[in-house]
């Protein structure tokens, strides 16, 4: 695994400079990460480059062991160049221009500053390209970050027009699609469309807050944007895989912070990277983000860029306390059993200054190592001594579907808002079949299926034709399908279709919704599954799908004028089993029902039991299953197993109860 830090030998005197590479000499690990932010000292005045404090750096890290990812700094764009091209700066939603200053104030689909970007990438490249320390390229960092993957300059204006008119064709095709009817939104050209004032964009400030525009406009507008972005994106990526030989990458952040569809802009990437900042002081790391990260190139290796690394951000109340000893050392464990090939602590050393002075840091900015440092150091050693196991593969035989579509058009117009988010849901629904004993991989609609025996399918929202009948098939040929409430209302023009619900799909479910309706604290009712004769209450939550048709009732309702309504269905379809779940269930029931699914489809549980807040990941190497267990209770305590277990890393063999430490982790193979 290539374990270390974000380092920024820009920031240094020569003294500090040296200090600092004997401490990250010393400390173990194998890779640094540098450049993002350094355009002004790479290219002081255009055109004059200075490489010669980097290649320092790159080269004293690389003799000692250490090599180094290289980020193009395209985040950052030097004061000369902006200046000189103001008319690269970014424009917001409210048309304020952003000036100089802080990061990712440029217009991304700006002509002079892709070239300008194109330039410094270049130079990168035939410096760095075939340097034998350097093992990978970032392309410039967290692109969309602080709201700025939505601009609206007048360049970015008129390539929207051109975007529209090119997929739609003509004006009237383009009116009618949209339904430009309602409300009298009628163009007579695509140069009287504007850019949508309204925005999703996560710290991005309404300017007009009631103002409803038309959900095809806005839901148009994303898709141009993310387009763009990896459109910008590719500049670079074509450089460099002209320059090396190594992996080229960039790092998202989140699974859908800044609206950039990940599983588009990663297709021409080496792999998927992101940055993520868990809480880690007795806290639950979530494990949804490491899945979906691994399926973004249908289950390849992905990068972590950045990761915490401690606490007191600004020293205030809203910054991250410190993890708990041996926590980050269990998180990294963590992100290796999940298929992580790099994780990268941001940073290495506090900054004392700038917009990110008295961040939490590996070392703090009086450079004195302290546990922090040393629990890098023990981790980069843990992680020699698990080095084989980085060839164990998954074979999890569940998988979520999610899609940007869907989280887009229900982030434009919410169902039941703020309580029910997307993302958020289908995260539940992932941590609950883990719960039950089963892994799951996190995977797109374009995806391959046919390795799964259960797909779980939440609020597919927006569901093109095409997709419809990809999860038709996936049913008809034997496959378990358990489909969530809001399923293929609208389709791909972000339209609401005119077919009963769920449309074009009630044939393989065997049901049609009858009747919708959010679910809050003053309308909820009880519902009673019957599970192959098992029984189990719940409430009912976030909506309610009530449905009719032909299909075996799995649950009903008990009360109020709800009563005896089917609410959760299972139909048999062809050779496969399609269910619909038309309201959310308390954690309980859900997972009965999930159970339920898996079992009757064959799936084996892990034969080491999870439960709340202790996590097991199943791997397989050369036939042998192995098992990494992680214990995020804040206590000591004790997992169960079902099968003699043999710990790789203490050689003690476990019959039925594995100890587990506070912030304890264990790597198991079962040895029958």
């Amino acid at each position: 695994m290539r374990y270390g830090v974000a380092y920024y030998p820009e920031h240094k005197t020569p003294e500090d400079l040296e200090h600092d590479l004997e401490l990250l000499i010393n400390s173990g690990i194998n890779t640094v990460r540098m450049g993002e932010f350094a355009w002004c000292r790479m290219e002081p005045q255009e055109g004059v480059y200075d490489f010669a404090w980097l290649e320092y750096a790159v080269n004293r890290l690389g003799q000692a062991g250490i090599k180094s990812i290289l980020c193009t700094p395209t985040a950052c764009p030097p004061s000369w160049l902006v200046y000189r091209h103001p008319e690269v700066l970014y424009v917001d939603n409210r048309g304020e221009k952003r000036p100089f200053g802080g990061r990712r104030f440029y217009c991304y689909n700006n002509a002079v500053y892709r070239d300008y970007s194109a330039k410094i990438t270049e130079e990168i490249g035939k410096r760095f390209g075939k340097n034998p320390y350097v093992s990978g390229f970032q392309i410039d960092n967290e692109p969309a970050q602080e709201a700025s993957g939505r601009c609206h300059c007048p360049a970015c204006q008129e390539k929207f027009g051109k975007w529209l008119q090119k997929k739609y064709g003509t004006i009237e095709a383009y009116n009618r699609r949209s339904g430009n009817i309602f409300w009298g939104q009628d163009y007579e050209s695509f140069d009287q469309i504007r850019i949508p004032v309204n925005t999703i964009e996560v710290s991005a400030v309404q300017a007009l807050p009631v103002y409803f525009e038309n959900p095809t406009l806005r839901m148009e507008f994303e898709r141009f944007a993310s387009e763009s972005q990896i459109e910008y994106q590719k500049i670079q990526e074509e450089i460099l895989h002209r320059c090396t030989d190594q992996p080229v990458t960039t790092n998202g952040t989140g699974l859908a912070t800044n609206s950039i569809d990940y599983y588009e802009s990663t297709k021409d990437l080496d792999c998927y990277g992101f940055d993520f900042y868990p809480g880690l002081r007795d806290a639950c790391v979530d494990s949804f983000p490491y899945a979906f990260a691994r399926g973004i190139k249908e289950g390849a290796p992905f990068w972590v860029m950045e990761f915490m690394s401690g606490g007191g951000h600004k020293f205030g109340g809203t910054g991250r306390v410190q993890p708990n000893p041996g926590a980050l050392q269990q998180a990294v464990v963590q992100s290796l059993a999940h298929g992580a090939e790099m994780m990268l602590h941001f940073q290495f050393r506090t900054f004392p200054f700038g917009a990110e002075q008295l961040n939490y840091a590996i070392v703090d900015m009086d450079g004195v190592p302290r546990r922090r440092y040393y629990e890098m150091k023990d981790t980069a050693a843990l992680l020699k001594k698990l080095e084989p196991l980085e060839k164990a593969g998954f074979d999890n035989q569940v998988a979520i579907c999610v899609d940007y579509a869907v989280h887009w058009a229900l982030r434009i117009k919410p169902v039941n808002d703020p309580d029910f988010k997307y993302l958020d849901y289908a995260g539940r629904l992932y941590r609950i079949l883990e719960e039950q004993g089963y892994n799951a991989d996190v995977i797109g609609y374009d995806a391959d299926f046919s390795k799964y025996k259960v797909l779980v399918l939440p609020s597919a929202f927006v569901l093109e034709e095409s997709k419809r009948e990809k999860f038709r098939n996936f049913v008809a040929e034997g496959g378990t399908l358990l489909a969530t409430f809001l399923t293929s209302v609208k389709n791909g023009d972000n339209v609401g279709y005119t077919d009963t619900l769920p449309a074009g799909l009630t044939d393989v479910f065997g049901v049609t919704v009858e009747e919708v309706e959010p679910i809050f604290a003053q309308n909820r009712n009880q519902i009673r599954l019957n599970l192959d004769g098992e029984e189990f209450l719940s409430a009912d939550g976030m909506w309610c799908d009530l449905l009719g048709g032909t299909a075996k009732a799995l649950g009903t309702y008990v009360t109020d004028y709800k009563k005896d309504s089917m609410i959760i269905s299972e139909n048999h379809y062809e050779k496969g089993t399609a269910c619909y779940l038309g309201t959310d269930l308390e954690e309980e029931a859900m997972g009965a029902l999930l159970r339920y699914l898996c079992q009757k489809s064959g799936i084996r549980k892990n034969a080491v039991k999870a439960g709340s807040r202790l996590e097991v990941v199943r791997r397989v190497l050369e036939g042998e299953e192995y098992y990494f267990v992680f214990n995020f209770t804040a206590e000591d305590t004790v997992v169960r197993t079902e099968a003699p277990m043999y710990d790789y890393l203490t050689g003690c063999v476990y019959e039925k109860e594995i100890p587990m430490k506070r912030n304890g982790f264990a790597v198991l193979r079962r040895t029958s």
